[in-house]
């Protein structure tokens, strides 16, 4: 009987899945920090695999820290869209479900479109 839950246990662990809500950024908007600022300037989803990739475009900008002043384009990558705008909407961010990418290969390639797409662009993946 104990045989069986652990086989059991390893195969619903290897189907597991990693679902979160994602609160959208409100793009345009200027968020303040302590040494400068960072702007989600565009969304985007793109297809990969039968699904669909969304990712957030932006700029950071560091006036002040001990090194001197720095700025840089940055993509961050949620995950996978598994239900877009769950909730939100009407002068609240909106909210959808994100599957976080857990496979490296799926990740590496990702990656590697979205930087043969946006060149010297910090990428960052959830």
């Amino acid at each position: 009987m104990e045989k069986n839950i652990v086989v059991l246990y390893r195969m619903c662990y290897k189907r597991q899945q990693m679902i979160i809500e994602y609160t959208h950024p409100e793009l345009d908007q200027e968020v303040q920090t302590s040494t400068g600022y960072y702007v989600a300037v565009e969304e985007h989803v793109v297809a990969y695999n039968e699904r669909e990739v969304i990712y957030i475009l932006g700029h950071a900008c560091i006036e002040s820290s001990c090194c001197g002043p720095a700025s840089w384009s940055y993509i961050q990558v949620p995950g996978f869209l598994v239900r877009k705008h769950i909730r939100g909407g009407k002068g609240t961010l909106p909210v959808s479900e994100i599957e976080i990418i857990q496979d490296e290969e799926d990740r590496d390639t990702i990656r590697q479109s979205l930087m043969e797409k946006y060149p010297n662009v910090q990428i960052e993946i959830y």
